[in-house]
């Protein structure tokens, strides 16, 4: 797996990040530190892990951002992959969404959308564990194998071989196997004797054979008898039904006997009605001719009511008619008046709206005077400020000075002092960049006067003959020209000062400028305001001065409406009387009620009224008993229809008495019978009793046999499937026995350590021979304590311990000792990444530790190195370099 690209976007430091890497070479990142180096290195794990050691993946978005993407391409066999990842934060809520891409015909095209976590390791052949332990050396921790105690190394190499997950393993399946041999022992203590158990389920089923035989015979006899008992039933409910009917029949000629004699009692009534009826019908002629004249004589007193309701409508005509002519007369007479009333009514609700308005201005200017105070002395302050402003802006420059005659030339002034702000800047940059020339420059000639003091025989240029005369002169030209350097670096550093003084000052000047502008803005608004506000408190107090003359004018109609209230009154009930009566139709009305009076007093004479009614009163005894006599005779036919149908029922329920007494029965002998048949069901039901009895016994004993054998039954399925467990779990037994013997330290636990004691310090020695070091041999203890084969002229072997080699070969050592941890575990580590490898190292170990970066390089003990550092030595062995400073990436080429 080869690393090719990485883009950061709003992660950590970064804000929009892109680097390309070496594919076969080293590629240096340089900076300071907090410059965001690191997060090049946190941007490569977190796409390839989707984790982070900050905790929350929140932090890894940029400050005042919602959302942090990464990009990550690399290289595995000949195909190229992306891993897309993408941090978004939703108010308390983080969310990640992640994507593999695979580049096909030139484009990346979505390859997995699920499961990343689980397809990147299978894609790339990386696990999290073998990138902490052989890929990325943090910080100071190129020698941390090295410096350890062997115990402490051992405890490492253990974690990093997963011999620690194997022990768990073990351990895990040991208290399984000795938890299932626990269950055995219980179970062979709680199981009974399976022979003995059978023994007995044998002994019930006798038993219960038995005590089934002897139910059956006592159900036999229970059978025979309850047929007996329901034959001897059946005789005794047909015997009792007769009984029943008997009893009916004779009820039945005892109700038609009752309903004969009651019919006839009917009858009787009846008949004597209809003589009454005859007798009355002669009375009929005689008191007709009465109610006849008791007609007439009401007809004449209804005409008499008549004539006296038309004479009192006519007088209420007659009032209306008046009234109405008296206010028509009340009308004409103040109608002038009232017109002129409701004019001024109108006029006063007017003029009051308009002193309403005019009071209401008071209280507006009032309003307006404060405001005109607080417009004033607003003014003053400004003026004031402007003053102090002014103040301090002559102090700076006495050309401002112009600006108290001429505020306007603010503007003018602030344009001059942004084009000298921008002049200055540049002109720093250049100052800036010249420095970082001489810089460069002074670093190369330090490099060359380096170079000379350690170097003998050839020129490292020209490679001619180096004598010691010839070397102390470029010395000494090159500590001249460097002197030269520093001198003008000195004058640039002084130049600068003067720039960023003035620079200082004109930021300053821009300040108070800016300052005054907004004041000067302020106080000309102010001034527009505090017009506006004058005129409108000269346009108030003249509209105040006419509210004297609207009094004076509301006093005048007042005055007249108060005295003319009560006419206008009157005018007004006048009007709405006259609006709501119609006087032709009252007149038209009168004219007609006169009419139908006179031919009323024709027909009738309103004097007899009283003698009439007298007459009334007298016929009126006569009119109720014709009534009276005319109800009793139209109930004649209904009395006939009823004598008729009280003889057709007694002659129906004669009928029924005749066949019911066909049909009776002699009662005692009926009793008799049921008798005889009650005390034979008394004498059977006795004896199915007791045989009952007999059976409801056998019964429980039956079913306390039965419950002993299923008891017993479940006993002994219960004892089988413990006896076949107990076989199942020692097959189980001994499996797990097997597991933990191959899984333990005599399994493959021995065969990985071992395997590690034999090629761990077999590829590391190839790795660290290819560095020229004097040793010939690397070889780990069986605690993993590491010594090297030193030369010697003696004839047996001598190991030196790792803790009394050189710093530089403890360097070489630990990233032997990596590599070889990386091939040991995927065959071969294609790319390592050093995190700040100098930080602890001395100026020689930093040289050695470039010279070993250039020799893996060069043999390919490693094809990509990624290095992350604020050391620039490490540039003399950079295939890329790239300068890191406050989240910005700029490659140098």
């Amino acid at each position: 797996m080869i690393l090719k690209r990485l883009r950061l976007e709003n992660f950590l430091a970064h804000r929009e990040t892109e680097v390309e890497f070496s594919e076969s070479g080293i590629t240096v990142f340089i900076g300071e530190n907090g410059a965001g180096k690191s997060s090049i290195i946190e941007g490569i794990f977190y796409s390839l892990f989707g984790k982070t050691d900050k905790g929350n993946l929140a932090e890894l978005i940029n400050w005042g951002k919602n959302q942090a993407k990464v990009e990550l391409d690399f290289k595995k066999g000949n195909s190229e992959y992306r891993i897309e990842r993408v941090i978004t934060q939703k108010g308390k809520r983080t969310l990640t969404s992640a994507t593999i891409y695979k580049k096909e015909k030139g484009r990346f095209i979505p390859y997995f959308q699920k499961h990343i976590s689980k397809e990147i390791p299978k894609l790339t052949g990386l696990t999290q564990k073998m990138f902490l332990s052989s890929i990325l050396v943090k910080q100071g921790d190129i020698e941390g194998l090295i410096n350890l105690s062997p115990r402490e190394r051992a405890k490492v190499l253990e974690d990093i071989l997963d011999m620690t997950l194997y022990q768990i393993i073990v351990e895990n399946i040991a208290n399984i196997r000795r938890g299932l041999q626990t269950t055995i022992e219980t179970l062979k203590n709680t199981t009974q004797s399976e022979k003995e158990v059978q023994q007995q389920l044998e002994q019930i089923n006798i038993q219960i054979k038995s005590l089934n035989k002897e139910k059956t015979r006592i159900k036999n006899l229970i059978q025979e008898k309850e047929k007996e008992i329901k034959n001897l039933n059946d005789q005794l409910e047909f015997l009792i039904l007769e009984r029943e009917k008997n009893i009916k029949n004779k009820a039945k000629i005892e109700k038609s006997k009752e309903i004969i004699k009651i019919a006839q009692k009917n009858i009787d009534q009846l008949n004597s009605k209809l003589k009454e009826i005859n007798s009355l019908k002669t009375k009929i002629p005689e008191l007709e001719k009465k109610v006849l004249k008791l007609r007439k004589l009401e007809e004449d007193i209804e005409k008499i009511n008549q004539l006296l309701i038309l004479k009192e409508k006519i007088s209420t005509l007659e009032e209306k008619i008046k009234e109405y002519e008296e206010k028509k007369k009340s009308f004409e007479k103040l109608q002038e008046k009232a017109e002129k009333y409701s004019k001024y009514e109108k006029e006063l609700k007017n003029l009051k709206e308009k002193i309403k308005q005019v009071e209401k201005l008071k209280g507006e200017k009032t309003a307006v005077k404060k405001q005109l105070i607080s417009l004033e002395k607003r003014n003053e302050k400004f003026l004031e400020d402007l003053s102090k402003e002014l103040e301090q802006l002559i102090r700076i420059k006495k050309s401002y000075f112009i600006l108290k005659d001429n505020p306007l030339m603010i503007n003018q002034f602030l344009q001059n002092n942004e084009q000298k702000i921008n002049d200055l800047i540049i002109k720093k940059e250049e100052i800036d960049q010249q420095k970082g020339s001489l810089k460069a420059e002074g670093e190369q000639i330090k490099k060359k006067i380096k170079e000379l003091t350690g170097i003998k025989g050839e020129c490292p240029t020209c490679s001619r003959p180096l004598d010691k005369h010839t070397k102390e002169e470029l010395i000494k030209h090159l500590k001249k020209e460097l002197d030269q350097k520093r001198e003008q670096f000195k004058q640039l550093n002084k130049k600068e000062k003067e720039l960023i003084k003035k620079l200082e000052t004109e930021k300053k000047s821009r300040e108070h400028l800016l300052r005054f502008e907004k004041l000067f803005q302020d106080y000309t608004e102010n001034q527009k305001e505090l017009k506006d506000i004058k005129a409108k408190l000269s346009v108030l107090t003249d509209q105040i001065k006419k509210l004297f003359q609207l009094y004076k004018k509301e006093e005048e109609i007042e005055q007249f409406l108060k005295q003319n209230k009560e006419s206008f009154q009157i005018f007004k009930e006048s009007e709405r009387y006259l609006k709501a009566s119609d006087i032709k139709g009252l007149q038209d009305r009168f004219t007609q009620l006169n009419e139908n009076l006179q031919k009323l007093i024709k027909q009738v004479d309103p004097s007899e009224k009283e003698n009439i009614e007298k007459k009334i009163l007298t016929l009126k005894d006569t009119e109720r008993e014709y009534t009276r006599i005319k109800q009793i005779i139209s109930e004649e036919e209904n009395i006939k229809t009823q004598i008729k149908e009280t003889q057709e029922k007694i002659k129906q329920n004669q009928e029924v008495i005749q066949e019911t007494q066909k049909v009776l029965i002699d009662q005692n002998l009926l009793e008799k019978k049921i008798k005889e048949i009650k005390n034979l069901l008394s004498e059977h039901n006795s004896e199915i009793g007791k045989k009952r009895e007999e059976l409801s016994q056998l019964e429980e004993s039956l079913g306390r046999a039965e419950g002993i054998r299923e008891s017993l039954t479940k006993n002994l399925e219960k004892i089988k499937k413990n006896l076949d467990h107990i076989k199942e779990l020692q097959k189980r037994i001994e499996k797990y026995q097997k597991v933990e013997f191959a899984l333990g330290p005599k399994g493959i636990q021995k065969i990985i350590r071992e395997n590690a004691l034999h090629q761990l310090p077999k590829i590391t020695n190839i790795i660290f021979s290819a560095f020229g070091f004097p040793f010939q041999q690397i070889k780990f203890s069986e605690d993993f304590d590491i010594l090297l084969l030193a030369p010697t002229f003696e004839r047996t072997e001598r190991y030196v311990p790792v803790s009394s080699i050189s710093g530089g070969q403890k360097v070489a050592l630990g990233l032997a000792l990596r590599l070889a941890i990386g091939r040991f575990l995927s065959n071969k580590a294609d790319f390592l990444i050093l995190d700040e490898p100098t930080i602890h190292l001395d100026q020689q170990r930093r040289g050695d530790l470039v010279n070993i970066l250039i020799n893996l390089k060069e043999r390919k003990f490693v094809n990509q190195l990624i290095l992350v550092t604020h050391d620039t030595e490490v540039e003399d062995a950079a295939d890329s370099i790239y300068y890191v400073e406050k989240g910005y990436v700029r490659p140098i080429s």
